[in-house]
């Protein structure tokens, strides 16, 4: 990055002036250029109050007077406000020269600020009767205080609006006046039909032609209703009455139009502002995170940044034997600072530097120092060296005081970059990224009501998706509830679909099954009896197979002759608790 501090910096200079001047006229922001255009605007509608005052009569002597030097102040303040802005206008590369000044005299508002300057002049020396105004010269300084007020609005701000609201809406816009055009001219051609030969009390023709008929349309479609021209028979009056709820319910839509447009433009518009606010937040967290990244390569050249290039440090490193010539040096770089525009207190947000502790074979460093560059800084790549000696903290702190004070040597290359550097900016880099994070996670966060509904709606919808795609699954494996539930208990729990009825379900169903287990196994039992010869219930005899324990009473319906087998009804026969057995 070039540095800005280079060259002497000038106080101020003339394209300085003509850009803070023009940024004040035509760019206007903060409160001192509000206050300054809500007071030209004040200025301009008090003139425009003491013209109207000046048509009433009882009025007219003190307005009239009084409107004659507010004219006079209102015309040489535009006419050096608009010197002031032609000239001003020159900060801009197309607005320079000549040319330039006569395409910024185009602009449609400075046409307007010079009509009204030279109209008003014109107004004043000829129109004037000593010091007040001729009745002709009233009417015309009137028009031209009308015109003033286009100047509250120089950057045309109202009118872009409205113009992309009707241009985002322009075929609702253009539907409603259509219909509601075809609207109009039918009730006035049916109204003029049933009208045209009805007479009022006056012995009248209210609807004489088409065009009678046209402006009564007007009048009622707009809910205007002067009433100078009325329905006169009852056929007029039926047909009036329904075509009018029909075309003024269209020519009362574009206004709905226009403003919802304008509620969405001014929500659109403060979603753009909430969005700006978060690129400068990504950009950091993007930035943190591929620094973080790129301190993982440890040949990356990442960490030039951190390193310094040796461009003056043989004069200030080297032991100076001459007192002189050092203090020459800390004045020179003083000076240096004073012509920079920095002062020695002033310290600059820039990136850090390391600095080590020159050693010799035998002995090895066991610290390092990281210290912030001078504010004589001409580049984050040429750093001075910083001259400032730190004492070292060491067991041994006469061998400190016998040896004295080194000072300490900046990294030049990267290959002098040791493990608990790397391991020390790795850290820092981490921590920069946690805070960029949080900050983006800040910035994301929803700036109005409606937002946060909205997130709300759309995280109740995510979860109702959710809740399906479990139901689903819970449908795959243990069926759905029409699979295993018969008509009368569909009729009887027609509500309880949840899942812990259904579950209640499944285990009533299991239960049902352990029991028809149960009584198959008394059945094999008694069966394997009766093949065995016994009487039934008893035991089958120890030489042939396991020994089988009967598991409940036994039934006597189940006991067939031969080797027929039982029925499904006999099987399905309910089983007798052991009370009713006694």
């Amino acid at each position: 990055r070039v540095s800005i501090y280079s060259a002497r910096r000038p106080l101020l200079a003339r394209t300085h002036i003509q850009g803070r001047v023009y940024n004040f006229l035509e760019r206007p922001t903060g409160w001192k250029c509000f206050v300054y255009h809500f007071a030209v605007f004040l200025i301009v509608l008090v003139c425009l109050i003491f013209s109207v005052l000046s048509t009433i009569e009882q009025y007219v002597a003190l307005a009239t007077g009084t409107l004659f030097w507010m004219e006079i102040v209102l015309v040489v303040f535009f006419g050096t406000e608009y010197v002031v802005r032609l000239w001003s206008a020159g900060c801009r590369s197309k607005y320079v020269g000549v040319w330039g000044r006569l395409r910024f005299a185009r602009k449609p508002i400075s046409i307007i600020d010079l009509i009204v300057v030279l109209a008003s002049m014109v107004v004043l020396c000829v129109g004037s009767k000593g010091q007040v105004f001729a009745t002709s010269a009233i009417r015309g300084i009137r028009f031209l205080q009308i015109l003033r007020m286009l100047h509250v609005d120089r950057q045309g701000g109202t009118w872009r609006l409205l113009g992309s609201v009707v241009f985002i809406h322009r075929q609702e816009l253009i539907t409603t006046l259509y219909i509601g055009f075809l609207g109009l001219i039918f009730s006035s051609y049916f109204v003029y039909l049933a009208e045209k030969d009805a007479v009022n009390e006056s012995g009248q023709v209210e609807f004489g032609s088409y065009a009678d008929a046209l402006w009564w349309g007007v009048v009622t479609v707009t809910t205007i209703g002067y009433g100078d021209k009325v329905p006169q028979t009852w056929v007029g009056k039926t047909i009036a009455s329904c075509f009018s709820v029909f075309a003024i319910s269209f020519f009362a839509l574009p206004a709905g139009i226009l403003g919802s447009g304008f509620a969405l433009k001014v929500q659109q518009k403060q979603r753009q502002k909430h969005f700006n606010r978060q690129i400068p937040a990504a950009a950091s967290l993007i930035q943190t995170a591929w620094r973080c990244y790129a301190a993982e390569n440890p040949e990356s050249s990442t960490w030039n940044i951190y390193v310094r290039k040796p461009t003056r440090s043989h004069t200030l490193l080297s032991p100076s034997p001459k007192p002189k010539k050092s203090v020459m040096v800390k004045k020179k770089k003083f000076k240096l600072d004073k012509d920079n525009g920095v002062s020695p207190g002033e310290k600059t947000l820039t990136v850090p530097h390391i600095t080590c502790e020159p050693v010799s074979e035998k002995r090895r460093p066991d610290h390092f120092s990281v210290d912030t560059c001078d504010s004589s800084v001409k580049s984050p790549m040429l750093l001075e060296v910083s001259t400032t000696h730190f004492l070292r903290t060491n067991s041994v702190a006469e061998d400190l005081d016998l040896e004295g004070e080194t000072p300490l040597v900046p990294i030049t290359h990267v290959s002098q970059l040791r493990e608990h550097h790397r391991a020390t900016i790795k850290v820092i880099r981490r921590m920069q990224y946690f805070v960029a994070k949080k900050k983006f996670q800040q910035a994301r966060k929803p700036y109005d009501v409606r937002d946060v509904i909205e997130q709300y709606s759309q995280g109740h919808l995510n979860l109702m998706v959710r809740i399906k795609e479990l139901q689903r699954r819970l449908d795959q494996s243990i069926g759905k509830p029409s699979l295993f539930i018969s008509v009368s208990e569909k009729s009887k729990d027609r509500g309880s679909n949840t899942i812990g009825a259904r579950l209640n379900r499944v285990e009533d169903k299991v239960a049902q099954l352990d029991q028809r287990l149960v009584l198959i196994t008394d059945m094999l039992q008694q069966l394997l009896s009766l093949h065995h010869g016994g009487p039934p219930g008893s035991r089958p005899p120890s030489g042939g197979g396991a020994q089988v324990q009967p598991c409940g009473p036994t039934n006597p319906e189940l006991f067939l002759p031969g080797n027929a087998l039982p029925t499904y009804e006999q099987l399905t026969v309910p089983r007798r608790g052991p009370e009713e057995g006694s």
